[in-house]
């Protein structure tokens, strides 16, 4: 039973985790977001109210 035996799962947690934070966080927090709400410099226009049916 792989229950009684931890340490092949702790490598594999080890470098699971290794992957995340070394390669994977910085190609992840590099990514640019296009449409960000609190840009002060976006123009949009006023909407408009729903018409009332």
């Amino acid at each position: 039973m792989p229950q009684l035996n931890p340490e092949p799962w702790l490598m594999v947690l080890s470098v699971t985790w290794l992957v995340l934070i070394i390669i994977l966080q910085p190609k992840i927090a590099s990514l640019k977001f296009t449409n960000n709400p609190t840009n002060p410099d976006q123009k949009t226009t006023k909407a408009w109210p729903w018409p009332q049916t």
